[in-house]
């Protein structure tokens, strides 16, 4: 499943992508709820069932499985006409989406985490994952402005895969069984001001500029998805492909950073992993600075799987 968080007029919402249309789930959750008497012994009202995505991300497997049930019942095109008349179904450019989790407990991030990214700066292949924190008031939904700081014109993208945390855990293995405490992934931009960055070892301030954090606009559910480790991710700006990788060339895959983190701190359900940037960020363009965003700059990022079950973010 695809999950969003967005607003309308009437509020913020918890979400669901289905056949291209937004539905509010909570609300859907009502009116199956209605159709549905045995419903009534899992949830005394529609104030139990999940309104927020960090609700959701905390809920417990007969929750998930009624929400299952909701979209199931929602793929029926004449169900989701009935619950667009009732403002419960919404066409995708009718609403402004959020961050998928508009605050999230932690944001960690990986530096030089893919080969030719390190290649392309001059860097050693670090022995350990470099890490660094960003802050929740850097984040901004799908289709919001990044918007350029009065202190710096050197201002990068970064296309990044985020893992979202699904399930509390410490001293997680590193082996595929830290997939079970992913509830899903989506899509980051890890937007860097450069001169800032190297100002300090931990490149944190240079990182957490306001807006400089764009999430989403869904999470696709780790059931989904499969297996992170063969996607194709892009950057294009203005049109022009600056970014061409693969999850593939990370030098520590998704299930060694969250075991390697869960060593040092718990996971908890809602945190965000941002896994690192391919080759051709704008500071690596030559000649130095024509590779940076200006004003008026048109950013998109996506990240795509190959074969069949490819879901597009």
């Amino acid at each position: 499943m695809r999950l969003v968080t967005f607003s309308t007029d009437h509020g913020t919402h918890l979400g669901a992508l289905v056949a291209g249309q937004v539905i509010d789930l909570p609300g859907t959750y009502a009116t199956w709820q209605r159709t549905h008497v045995r419903s009534s012994a899992l949830f005394s009202d529609s104030q139990s069932f999940p309104t927020s995505m960090l609700h959701f991300l905390q809920a417990d497997e007969a929750t998930r499985e009624v929400v299952d049930h909701v979209l199931a019942f929602a793929a029926d095109p004449n169900i989701r006409a009935d619950l667009a008349d009732a403002d419960l179904a919404f066409p995708v450019d009718h609403v402004t989406f959020l961050p998928p989790i508009p605050r999230p407990g932690k944001i960690v991030c990986l530096g030089h985490n893919y080969r030719r990214h390190i290649a392309e700066m001059g860097s050693p292949l670090p022995q350990y994952p470099v890490l660094f924190a960003r802050f929740a008031t850097t984040l901004i939904g799908h289709r919001q402005p990044i918007v350029l700081p009065k202190v710096s014109n050197q201002v990068d993208y970064e296309t990044e895969l985020a893992l979202v945390i699904g399930r509390t855990g410490k001293d997680i293995p590193k082996t595929q069984a830290a997939f079970d405490y992913l509830a899903g992934y989506t899509i980051f931009n890890d937007v860097s001001v450069r001169d800032w960055q190297m100002r300090t070892p931990t490149m944190t301030i240079g990182k957490s500029f306001d807006t400089h954090g764009p999430l989403g606009p869904w999470i696709v559910t780790a059931d989904e998805l499969g297996d992170p480790h063969d996607l194709g991710i892009r950057t294009f700006v203005n049109g022009e492909q600056r970014q061409d990788g693969n999850t593939g060339e990370m030098v520590f895959n998704c299930f060694e950073q969250v075991s390697h983190l869960s060593e040092a701190f718990t996971l908890e359900p809602g945190d965000v992993i941002a896994t690192g940037t391919p080759a051709g960020v704008g500071a690596a363009r030559q000649p130095f600075p024509e590779g940076l965003l200006k004003v008026g700059d048109v950013v998109r990022i996506e990240i795509e799987p190959r074969g069949p079950r490819a879901i597009a973010m």
